[in-house]
């Protein structure tokens, strides 16, 4: 039994870096967090317009608009004012809406290379980091 614990400390350490697979598999679930984001915040966003003019062409989305509103239909008393993205009938008044695809993957790449970087480069770093310290500190109480 002590030969096995033995044999398995003087082993040399294995690697840690992530094989293709795990790349992969990395990136697709960092598309879907970036269409999820994107989705998410486009139907959060509020938009600010200064006048009724403003009102026919509501940009949503961000940083990349790819939905566009017009509230003309739905005039406010005072502006500034802020608009949300309104995607159901429920109000009885038209908010004709148009789609622009390629902005929409360009906004869920942009925001799943965040969540990408985030995930597989600094939160490593920040585990690598602490282990360090916290390995440190047990030398030192010893």
């Amino acid at each position: 039994m002590e030969d096995i614990a033995a044999s398995r400390s003087a082993s040399p350490p294995t690697s840690r870096r992530p094989g293709r697979g795990s790349i992969l598999l990395s990136a697709i679930g960092a598309a879907a967090v970036g269409v999820v984001v994107t989705w998410w915040i486009t139907t959060a966003q509020r938009v600010s317009v200064a006048s009724d003019a403003d009102l026919s062409s509501v940009p949503f989305g961000f940083p990349l608009p790819w939905i566009t509103q017009d509230h003309s239909s739905n005039p406010f008393t005072a502006y500034p004012a802020d608009v949300a993205l309104r995607l159901t009938g429920r109000t009885g008044i038209p908010y004709p809406t148009s789609y622009e695809w390629l902005p929409f993957i360009g906004d869920a790449l942009i925001w799943g290379a965040v969540f990408w970087v985030l995930g597989m480069v600094m939160l490593p770093a920040v585990v690598r980091t602490m282990r360090a310290r916290s390995g440190r500190q047990l030398r030192s109480l010893k």
